[in-house]
């Protein structure tokens, strides 16, 4: 005799009640499952439930009698384990991109995952509140749009947004659409960017997807740039400092051996390293030249030094030459006065 599609209602309700209420260490007996099926409206026999705990276990979630009296019946199985639902827990609340209401509303979805009796364990890791969150209400339906996108192979347009010194959203050039065509999505520095082909300026260039808005699908069918095909997303991030734009350049860094874990971290454990015997090593890197790459290295101090090319070496030094300079004026823009117990020439 088939199976009513009552019964179906009876598996799913028997199968949620199993994953709110039990664990490894918490069980329900077949009293309280079937009291609550019937304040669900559902009727259930002893001999049913059992049948039933076997198609569970044919769709792989298999349940245990436990060692207990009066007997009790758990799920040993579940979608994710408590270690899997912390992980994802922090990866949520750490992002960035993921505005702080949105990052609570998730975890507490997360949490139907751990059971009832764990979900206290999910519950004490929240702390959305204080964080660093985005403030784009669109987020989140920009990333799904744009996925959208690159699977029918269109173009997007969008306005795309800069904050000024008062806080304010200013759309970019005057609020002009942007109409591009979309390669890729890149998780980089705790957000999310778009990298696209600029149909108007006919280069690759990347977008922050919390800064989109306006955005919609269009029915033109996607540009495919020869840059397209020779494109290689993970590359394009790994020369990326920031995922700020620049010129991609050959650069050799002349680095303290402190530093190796610092390289391989962050370039991978391809690049070569050639030991000079006094304490330091040389790699040659393919990198986006930009301010932020220049930041990279300035941050380890005399501990990494740009070696070549020149010109390269030459713009990280007058980057420094003009940061110098801008200390020397002091904050009311005249020279700064020397420093104690020395005399001006």
């Amino acid at each position: 005799m088939p199976r009513s599609a009552g019964h179906k209602e009876k598996l799913f309700a028997l199968f949620e009640y199993l994953m709110d209420e039990t664990d490894e260490t918490h069980g329900v007996t077949i009293e309280e499952i079937r009291a609550y099926l019937v304040s669900r409206g559902i009727g259930a026999e002893r001999k049913g439930l059992y049948d039933d705990f076997a198609v569970l276990a044919t769709l792989g979630f298999p349940v245990e009698r436990m060692r207990t009296s009066p007997p009790r019946y758990h799920l040993t199985e579940r979608v994710f384990t408590l270690p899997e639902l912390k992980m994802l827990v922090d990866a949520i609340q750490s992002s960035k991109f993921i505005p702080k209401e949105e990052s609570i509303t998730l975890i507490h979805k997360l949490e139907r995952f751990a059971g009832r009796h764990r979900a206290a364990e999910l519950s004490r890791q929240v702390y959305v509140e204080g964080r660093v969150k985005s403030t784009s209400e669109s987020a989140m339906e920009n990333v799904d749009i744009l996925h959208t996108a690159i699977r029918e192979g269109v173009q997007v347009a969008f306005s795309y947004y800069e904050y000024n010194a008062k806080k304010e959203k200013v759309l970019r050039h005057g609020g002009k659409r942007y109409r591009i065509s979309p390669y890729a999505m890149v998780w980089n520095n705790e957000n999310y960017y778009l990298i696209a082909f600029d149909e108007e300026e006919k280069k690759i260039k990347h977008f922050r997807v919390d800064k989109m808005t306006n955005l919609e699908i269009s029915k033109q069918k996607r540009t495919i740039s020869d840059e397209f095909m020779r494109f290689n997303p993970a590359d394009y991030s790994e020369k990326t400092f920031g995922m700020y734009g620049g010129r991609e350049e050959l650069v050799t860094l002349r680095c303290t051996e402190s530093l190796a874990g610092v390289m391989i971290d962050r370039f991978g454990s391809a690049p070569t390293f050639f030991p000079e015997g006094d304490g330091h090593f040389r790699v040659s890197l393919r990198v986006m030249v930009s301010p932020n790459f220049y930041s990279f290295v300035l941050g380890f101090g005399t501990g990494m030094e740009i070696l070549s090319p020149p010109d390269v070496r030459e713009e990280f030094l007058n980057i420094l030459t003009g940061v110098r300079a801008l200390y020397d004026r002091g904050t009311d823009g005249n020279a700064a006065p020397s420093p104690k117990g020395e005399s001006e020439p």
